[in-house]
Parts: structure tokens; C-alpha cells; sequence
């Protein structure tokens, strides 16, 4: 299932980590949300299923939240 880009809110802020001269300089982390309960993309038993596997994941605002900064880029760190 793809997820609608409208339905996702991607923010970017400083990673941890090596990064040589950059590390302090460029935000390179992506951290990516997905309001559970809103996303009417998916049917009702599959969002309960992802509340119940994802639930440490998952925010006092109900929203999944995924991070990646294993690479020194955005468009890396969002592709992963």
C-alpha cells in the first residue's frame, strides 16, 4: 500500500553520529509521521494491527513515528 505524501510529515534536524565537518552543520536526520487513526488508507483491522505491533513507535499523539540517520544525506535518510 502506498502512503498518500499529503497523509506524512516529514521534518529534518541535526544528526548524531559521525559526520565529519558537516555533522553539526546540516540536518540530515529524517523523522517521518503517520497520524494512525487518520489514515484512511488503510483498512480499519490494518491500522489496529499496526497501533498493536508499532506501539512503541506510536506517540502520546497517536502518530507512528520513523527515524533515519544512517546516511548523510536527506534523500537518503528519507529513502531509508
Amino acid at each position: 500500500t502506498l502512503i498518500p505524501r499529503d497523509k506524512v510529515i516529514v521534518k529534518f534536524s541535526r544528526s548524531s553520529g559521525p559526520g565529519g565537518q558537516n555533522v553539526n552543520k546540516l540536518n540530515t536526520k529524517a523523522d517521518v509521521r503517520i497520524a494512525v487513526a487518520a489514515a484512511d488508507w488503510l483498512d480499519a483491522g490494518a491500522r489496529e494491527r499496526l497501533a498493536i505491533l508499532q506501539r512503541n513507535r506510536i506517540n502520546r499523539e497517536g502518530e507512528l513515528v520513523v527515524t533515519s540517520q544512517a546516511h548523510r544525506t536527506q534523500g537518503a535518510n528519507l529513502a531509508d
